[in-house]
Order: C-alpha cells, then sequence, then structure tokens
C-alpha cells in the first residue's frame, strides 16, 4: 500500500499535466495549426528567444553567485551557472525525485562552500529574491493597466501571491511567533526541512542588507530577460499583443504555474496563458504557444546540464545524503553561528 502512495504521489501531478497538455494542444486548439505556427515562426525572433533564455539562466547564476559570496564563499559562475541548469532539469523534467531541483543545487553547492546550511540558506534567498522582483516587476507594469476590467483578475493573481509570500515570511521570521511554537514541535510539521532552511536563511542573511538589495537588484535581469524571451516567441508567430502586456501576463502565468498542482508546472501554465491572455484578445492557439514554447526552450538548455552532471555525485547519493543527517545544522553549529553573526 505504502508503495502504491510513493507512485501514486510521485507521477500523479506529472499524469495530470501531460493530459492537460494534450487536452490544450490536441483538442481545445487545432494539432496541425499548431505545429504549422511553430514552423512558420520567424527565425530571428526564434533566436532571440533562445538567447534571452540563457541569459535568464546566466543571470539566475550570477544572482545565487553574488549570495554566496556574500556569505564569504567565492565559488565560480561557471559552477553555479552548472548548478542551476541541473536544478531546472529535475524541476521541469525528472519527476518524483527523492529531492527537488532546489535541494540538488543547494547540495552541490555546500560541496564548493563547505557548508550546507550556508548552501540551502543561500538557495532559499535565491529563489526569494526572484519571486518578489518577478511579482514587483508586474505590479509595476499593471499599474498604467489598473482601471481595465480585463486586467483586474491579473491583479487579484499578483497581489495574492504577493500576500500570501508576505504574510509566510512574517509567519516564519518573527521571533514573537516562533517563540509561541513548542520546541521541537517544527521538526513535526510538513516540510519541516524547509522551514527550518527558511529560518536559518534569515539568520545567515540578517546582517547582509546591502548583499540582498544587490541580489533583488540583479533579480530584474533575469525576469527582464525570461518575459523578453515570450515576447520574442509571441512576436515571432504574430500574437499582436504590446511588450508591457506580455511584462504583466506573464508573471501572472508564471505565478499559477509554480502552485503545486502538475509537475514543473506543465499544463496547469499553458491553460492560465490561454485564459489569461485570452482576456487580451490573444488566439488561444497563440497563447498555447507562447507558454510551451518558452517552457521548451528552458528545458532545452537544462539538458545541457545533463552531460554536465556526469562528473558530479549521483542523486541517489545527493538523496542517501539528505536523509542521513539533517539538512541543516542545528543554529548553535559553527557554520551557521559564523554567518549569523557576519
Amino acid at each position: 500500500m505504502k508503495r502504491v502512495l510513493h507512485y501514486t504521489r510521485r507521477f500523479l501531478p506529472l499524469a495530470f499535466g501531460v493530459a492537460v497538455l494534450v487536452y490544450l494542444f490536441a483538442f481545445r486548439t487545432d494539432p496541425r495549426d499548431n505545429i504549422n505556427a511553430i514552423k512558420g515562426i520567424e527565425p530571428l525572433k526564434l533566436f532571440l528567444a533562445v538567447g534571452l533564455c540563457l541569459v535568464s539562466f546566466v543571470a539566475t547564476a550570477w544572482r545565487l553567485k553574488l549570495l554566496v559570496s556574500v556569505l564569504g564563499h567565492r565559488v565560480s559562475l561557471w559552477r553555479v551557472f552548472v548548478y542551476t541548469l541541473i536544478g531546472h532539469l529535475y524541476n521541469s523534467a525528472i519527476p518524483g525525485g527523492a529531492v527537488g531541483g532546489d535541494a540538488i543545487k543547494a547540495l552541490y553547492l555546500s560541496q564548493a562552500t563547505g557548508s550546507k546550511p550556508q548552501a540551502f540558506a543561500a538557495v532559499m534567498v535565491d529563489r526569494l529574491c526572484g519571486l518578489f522582483m518577478m511579482a514587483a516587476l508586474a505590479l509595476a507594469m499593471l499599474l498604467p493597466l489598473i482601471d481595465e476590467p480585463t486586467m483586474r483578475q491579473a491583479a487579484a493573481v499578483i497581489l495574492g501571491f504577493a500576500g500570501c509570500a508576505t504574510a509566510a515570511i512574517v509567519v516564519l521570521t518573527s521571533r514573537r511567533i516562533r517563540k509561541l511554537i513548542p520546541k521541537g514541535t517544527s521538526r513535526k510539521l510538513p516540510f519541516s526541512d524547509a522551514i527550518r532552511a527558511f529560518d536559518e536563511a534569515m539568520q545567515i542573511f540578517r546582517g547582509h542588507k546591502r548583499g540582498l538589495v544587490g541580489a533583488l537588484l540583479v533579480s530584474m535581469l533575469p525576469q527582464t530577460a525570461w518575459i523578453g524571451m515570450h515576447i520574442a516567441i509571441g512576436d515571432g508567430i504574430g500574437a499582436g499583443l504590446p511588450w508591457t502586456e506580455y511584462a504583466v501576463l506573464v508573471p501572472v502565468t508564471g505565478m499559477i504555474s509554480a502552485l503545486p498542482i502538475s509537475f514543473g508546472g506543465w499544463g496547469v501554465g499553458e491553460a492560465a496563458s490561454i485564459y489569461f491572455f485570452g482576456l487580451r484578445g490573444v488566439a488561444e492557439q497563440s497563447a498555447l504557444l507562447i507558454s510551451l514554447g518558452g517552457r521548451t526552450l528552458q528545458l532545452g538548455w537544462s539538458l545541457l546540464g545533463l552531460p554536465l552532471s556526469l562528473v558530479l555525485p549521483r542523486p541517489r547519493e545527493l538523496a542517501r545524503a539528505v536523509e542521513g543527517e539533517p539538512v541543516l545544522e542545528e543554529s548553535q553549529s559553527p557554520a551557521a553561528g559564523t554567518a549569523g553573526e557576519g
């Protein structure tokens, strides 16, 4: 029974995502028209999208490198870039592994830093910087369009996403709230390792506000390149949407696809794209290909991490490392204490 539940939990999100994609690609839209539209994309726009996707990955790696350097560790941009590709590969193409892409990236990074707590802290804060900059940029671009009825639902998603994330941060970082929780309770909660990792991240980076501001500013680069990639794809297939609206709708669909519904957001992101782009008059086929095209380009670049990962420890070894010891050491550990004081 446990094995059945294990495989159900492992592959059900993937099966759901594939089912939604098949429905959208083969039944909701005409598959022949979809294929013809893909073949007819302007080559120049396609190459631009491919390049912007690479820029997004490199800028994301640069942000993580900056956060690691704040903690006093020197790791090459190339190494962090490889870890970023591998992490994305596991998040978007390898379902149900023992550890997720972020955990794998943090474990690889811990080999370079020599500190597992600090590696997990950097990856956690890196993800937060990206999420908050995505919401901030979307809100800034939404303001001139806020009076339009078709944009109000997008505004609700952005505000709801930002509000929930802010509330979670307040709860997880507030010392007063943590004092109300009995000792040892957090270890019994679901995702206890993630909760402790987040708390440790705040402890480590508390005294590095300048570095955090720098990471937030750098976050504009990968987010802008990510949005630009979708603009290039949309223009290449003739979607006919202003770039200012992409800057709102792409983050909104990204937020929805980040919900833990399907594996890697496959299917869910495409359905959200059809709905929200459709509110702005974009055809279902174009909206589907904009989302699916961007996701496919990201997957294509991340596949480069597969041969590079052959020189790194195998995922099973990383999984045993997670199972064999806590993800984060106690706060009193030398590494955590030193970082907190810095």
